[in-house]
């Protein structure tokens, strides 16, 4: 018979192995299997960066996030995050810091943009940060700014106005019967005014009569009109010319009168294909873009439902 206690050991050293492979691997799969150097950046906002999270030299893995401290500055809040990055990696001294997603469905990661300036920073130092690099950082960062903009420009206009064309009703209240009273004089005056300047007119019109109209003048107001007649007959010969090229364009036209009518029936059925099928087209679309958004955020809540489903199985030997 043989010994049981050989079966134990076998079984024993298997699960050992197993261990020791399993801890292998997940050192390997965080980039902890050598000796880091740890840097600084300051960020404005962390959605997405939480400890562990990868970081990345223009997209290749050099690191991860280590430590997150919020920072209190006045009413504005940053965060200070110390990241860990591989001793014989060279970071320039003009490289930024920033959030970015490779994809859609990506998870966020730091990303470091290499800079071209040929100092480097030393383990320890401080790497300047930039915007986030990503559709939904710049989605909400135009929000923001509407948002900004109804508060601090349209609703102060809109209420300055208000007050504005308050203030215009109550002096035109308080002031319309004095402004009615001046109006009234002023026609008054207007009327008292008006032999004068009649008087004035018809001085006007002898000067014109005796300095302006001369037969100097005459002559050449004769001469002006000659000149317009014969830019009159100028102008029938191009419209001659015009319509001689209309007659031949409705000739083209009229040859090929079922061409165009064979093609406006075909664009009028393709018209009419197109809004039997927009609304069908609208509903596939918008159903496809909420399952896109929810498949995302369980994919962001748990990437394990891409290889295991999102049920759990049920408890059994080997399971806890």
């Amino acid at each position: 018979m043989k010994d049981s206690r050989i079966n134990y050991a076998m079984v024993g050293g298997f699960v050992l192995a197993m261990l020791v492979s399993l801890v292998v691997v997940v050192v390997v799969l965080t980039g902890r299997t050598g000796a880091t150097g740890s840097y600084y950046t300051r960020l404005s906002n962390v959605a997405g960066i939480k400890y562990g999270t990868k970081v990345t030299f223009e997209g290749f893995p050099v690191g991860q996030v280590e430590k997150i401290q919020p920072l209190h500055e006045g009413n504005a809040t940053a965060f200070r995050l110390e990241i860990s990055v591989a001793n014989d990696w060279r970071i320039p001294k003009d490289s930024q810091a920033r959030v970015a997603a490779s994809g859609l469905l990506a998870a966020a990661t730091l990303d470091i943009k290499g800079g071209t300036s040929p100092e480097m920073l030393p383990p320890g130092s401080d790497i300047p940060s930039g915007p986030a690099a990503n559709i939904f950082a710049a989605m909400n960062d135009m929000a923001g700014q509407i948002t900004d903009l109804n508060q601090t420009a349209l609703k102060p206009l809109l209420f300055s106005l208000n007050q504005q064309v308050g203030s215009l009703g109550t002096i035109l209240e308080k002031h319309a019967p004095e402004l009615m009273a001046n109006l009234l004089l002023v026609t008054q005056d207007l009327a008292a005014k008006t032999p004068k300047i009649t008087a004035d007119v018809e001085k006007m019109t002898g000067t014109l009569s005796n300095k302006v109209v001369t037969d100097a003048n005459a002559e050449r107001i004769r001469e002006t009109l000659d000149n317009a007649a014969r830019l009159s007959a100028g102008l029938q010969d191009s419209r001659k010319k015009v319509d001689s090229m209309l007659t031949s364009l409705d000739k083209s036209i009229t040859g090929n009168q079922d061409n165009i009518d064979q093609s406006l029936k075909d664009l009028r059925h393709t018209l009419q294909a197109v809004s039997r099928s927009i609304d069908s087209v609208t509903y596939n679309l918008d159903g496809t873009t909420r399952n896109l958004h929810e498949f995302s955020r369980q994919i962001r809540d748990n990437p394990g439902v891409l290889i295991g489903g999102n049920k759990r199985g049920e408890d059994g030997p080997g399971r806890k």
